[in-house]
């Protein structure tokens, strides 16, 4: 874990007594009923006292770590750390500065990455709830809930690195539930709880300006660009990465993320994203394309599989993808044929969030399903070269 690493010339600083509790019950310890002085929690032969405390005492803490660690038998450092992240999303934004070598960077440049920093977060957070190329404004009140809970940690010695934490909450409904029979192959997941869909769409959004924006010799087409902004990208995004390589003691901006461990990471999204200074007058263009143009009308959404569904000989298979649609959280079915629902299965192991276009209609009892997709991929698959949607999974029907 990253943290516990670049916490190895420092003390890591404690979780709270709650957050122990919190991650005890998640990993299968259980409570017994409560003594004068607290309670012991139990999984399999071993125990581990918590008293109950009305404020933090820090001695105590570190004991019931130490027992922790010692039962689980891990590194204290890594069981310190990975409790007290453990609900929580981190993002280490990072500015490589000329100053590197002294650990320091200039006042204004590390004013601008702070500001950026929480423009960055807050159009991730509006274009999590609904994919738009310009915002103008129009920020998504779900978003910003997100962005006021979000905090920053203490800067981490090295380079200048600004760790920006998303808290995630409890889910009621967090297990996930398998059923099978002669007839039918059913599996229900977890739903993605909205804090993880705003950290996974700012991911997500950096790496397609990355690939899109910034890599490619030429300026990315306005399909190029529409393809970008179903993945998060807008204009308001690219204006906040374009100020902070704009700064001229800053030679690259990069990105990395650890995953809160309560909730499944995406495998198969890079941990760490850069973008050097160089790409800032690209990045420029694109936002102010994305400012003048109208995006798209199509029938496109994307987010996690919640559900897989095949019935025996069937040679369809369905997906249920939790998403968002007309400003509301809804769950789409998504019909495939077999060799590609079977493609979806491996998407689904690895916590791949998808990317689906077709016209969404509504089906029995009101289910909203989709039941001739246009294309259904990984979203964190790489975008070019794809305008021609050879790298679609589904071949995309040529337009008459």
């Amino acid at each position: 874990m990253l943290l516990a690493e670049v916490n190895e010339i420092t003390h890591p600083r404690l979780p709270t007594v709650g957050q122990i509790r919190d991650y005890l019950e998640a990993e299968g310890w259980s409570a017994r009923p409560p003594g004068p002085a607290g309670s012991m929690w139990v999984r399999n032969s071993d125990r581990i006292g918590i008293p109950d405390l009305d404020g933090e005492d820090p001695l105590l803490v570190q004991g019931i770590l130490e027992r922790l660690a010692r039962a689980e038998r891990k590194d204290l450092r890594f069981v310190t750390n990975y409790i007290r992240y453990y609900r929580t999303d981190v993002t280490l934004l990072q500015a490589a500065s000329e100053q590197a070598v002294s650990e320091t960077i200039p006042l204004g440049a590390a004013s601008t990455v702070l500001n950026s920093a929480r423009s960055i977060l807050r159009a991730s957070g509006t274009t999590a709830w609904s994919e738009r190329g310009h915002i103008d404004g129009n920020y998504a009140r779900q978003g910003d809930a997100v962005l006021d809970r979000a905090r920053m940690d203490h800067t981490i010695h090295g380079p200048f690195m600004i760790p920006v934490l998303v808290p995630i909450p409890r889910l009621q409904h967090s297990q996930d539930q398998q059923h099978s029979s002669e007839s039918l192959e059913l599996f229900r997941a977890a739903p993605e709880p909205f804090e993880r869909r705003v950290t996974r769409t700012l991911a997500q959004a950096l790496l397609a300006v990355q690939e899109v924006i910034v890599q490619p010799e030429r300026m990315p087409t306005m399909r190029d660009l529409h393809q970008a902004v179903d993945r998060g990208v807008s204009r308001e995004f690219c204006t906040a990465l374009s100020k902070i390589l704009e700064e001229p003691s800053i030679g690259e901006f990069k990105a990395q993320f650890e995953w809160a461990p309560a909730v499944s990471a995406p495998e198969t999204m890079p941990k760490s994203i850069g973008l050097p200074s160089e790409a800032r007058e690209k990045i420029d263009q694109a936002a102010e394309i994305l400012k003048r143009s109208r995006s798209e009308a199509r029938s496109i959404f994307s987010g996690g599989i919640v559900e897989l569904r095949h019935v025996l000989d069937d040679p369809w298979g369905y997906i249920t993808i939790a998403t968002v649609r007309q400003g509301r959280t809804c769950e789409i079915r998504v019909r495939l044929r077999y060799p590609q629902y079977q493609e979806a299965m491996s998407w689904h192991s690895k916590h791949r969030a998808v990317i689906v276009e077709g016209a969404v209609r509504e089906g029995p009892n009101r289910r909203l399903v989709v039941n001739e997709p246009v294309s259904c991929r990984p979203i964190d698959e790489a975008l070019l070269p794809s305008g021609d949607g050879s790298a679609d999974v589904i071949p995309r029907p040529r337009r008459r």
